[in-house]
């Protein structure tokens, strides 16, 4: 027997805070993304805790310059924020997220190239020797990286921390083709600089290998 009547029943749906069981994705997303809708300031603060960090470090890997990317990752989280009634569930808040923080990026790694296309990258040393001692195969390969074209890398990256080809298209506003194709060439420029520095197929991030067949799919 029900002890609801229709008239409550009508005044919960209309109520925002009752809607969250009929938002779509992960329970933690729908609770969160309702917390931030109703301008929760304590969700503000749990989204930026639980999702900067690792936006932080892909940003600085993709523009290799940590200024510029705490920048980025502060455009990113505005821009969240003010549009976060444009996100409908279809993809993980972190996901959603990451292609915020991405094309803006890009986009600012773009307008850096036409003011400092003479600046060295940020890791060059003046003591090779002392460079190489302290590199792991891990930072060896992210320098090979740093050398690809930005698109290239920012793909590769993304597959490398668990993202799918269809994520990644997502996330760029591109077909999942293209992102295929920029993916496979991707990999195999990168296993050619790799075998020229003297590193064996093996040093490719393991994420990215794991990947692969998915990729290819």
């Amino acid at each position: 027997m029900s002890f609801v009547g229709e008239r409550e029943k009508s005044a919960m749906a209309a109520d925002p805070r009752n809607s969250i069981a009929f938002l779509p994705g992960p329970a933690g997303d729908r609770a969160l993304v309702a917390r931030l809708e109703a301008g929760e300031d304590e969700a503000f603060r749990e989204c930026y805790e639980a999702h900067a960090p690792p936006l932080l470090r892909l940003l600085v890997r993709v523009l290799r310059n940590r200024a510029l990317a705490e920048e980025v990752l502060q455009e990113t989280f505005i821009s969240a924020f003010r549009g976060i009634s444009q996100f409908r569930g279809e993809t993980r808040l972190a996901t959603w997220l990451t292609g915020i923080a991405l094309r803006r990026g890009l986009n600012a790694l773009r307008g850096e190239s036409r003011r400092e296309r003479s600046v060295p990258p940020a890791e060059s040393s003046h003591c090779p020797e002392s460079r190489l001692a302290e590199r792991d195969v891990t930072r060896r390969v992210l320098a090979l990286l740093d050398e690809m074209d930005p698109h290239k890398r920012a793909v590769l990256l993304l597959q490398a921390e668990g993202h799918t080809a269809a994520e990644i298209a997502a996330m760029m506003h591109e077909p999942r083709g293209t992102i295929l194709s920029r993916l496979a060439r991707g990999r195999a420029e990168l296993a050619e600089r790799a075998a020229a520095a003297g590193l064996s197929s093996s040093a490719t991030p393991p994420q990215a290998r794991s990947r692969e067949k998915e990729g290819q799919s």
